[in-house]
């Protein structure tokens, strides 16, 4: 009786150790799904707050000296373009932009020649550009932009292929309530290795 109530007692032991263990599994494999699923209506969230965030800040109308900022800028970018950009592709319309954001003498530099003719050899892509504004208060009837920007050139006739890293300092005016470039000023023009 002794041996049964010893080999019971072992039984019932190895069933309870079992149902424990499986318990302690089960345990575990519910602690990760709730963990996991925690995490994925967490992230849900605040993918939809960060959208809706997103959505409120396109809404909102920047601040009269904001856009000032925003439109002189964007006249930096766009010189940038029609005085470095050079190909024979687009250059029509590239004259066309230059002659409303530049002042004549300066549009006159870039674009010489009414009757000028464009190589298909030569090609001038800026890339990289980088903007540092002098303080902005508002009001202001003239602005300096510091523009840096690596310039790719190539001359298939001559077989040039290089990369230039630029500075140049652009100064612009507003008149009539748009921003025009009226000088710039190379301040470093070196080859890339």
């Amino acid at each position: 009786m002794k041996n049964k109530a010893a080999l019971l007692f072992g039984a019932l032991a190895v069933v309870v150790a079992g149902v424990t263990i499986f318990n302690i599994y089960l345990n575990h494999n519910i602690s990760n799904t709730t963990a996991s699923k925690q995490i994925q209506v967490t992230n849900d969230s605040l993918k939809e707050e960060n959208k809706e965030l997103k959505k409120q800040l396109s809404e909102v109308r920047p601040s009269a000296q904001e856009q000032q900022k925003r439109d002189y800028l964007n006249t930096v970018h766009q010189f940038i373009d029609v005085s470095y950009h050079r190909e024979k592709e687009g250059f029509e319309e590239r004259k066309k932009v230059a002659k409303s954001i530049m002042d004549k003498e300066l549009y006159e530099q870039f674009y010489p020649s009414e009757k000028f003719v464009y190589g298909d050899s030569y090609t001038s892509t800026p890339n990289d550009v980088q903007l540092y504004v002098q303080q902005y208060d508002g009001g202001q009837e003239e602005v300096e932009v510091i523009a840096e920007f690596t310039n790719h050139l190539v001359i298939k006739d001559e077989n040039v292929d290089d990369q230039t890293h630029d500075i140049i300092k652009v100064s612009l005016r507003k008149e009539e309530s748009k921003w025009m470039v009226y000088s710039i000023e190379e301040l470093k023009t070196e080859i890339m290795k």
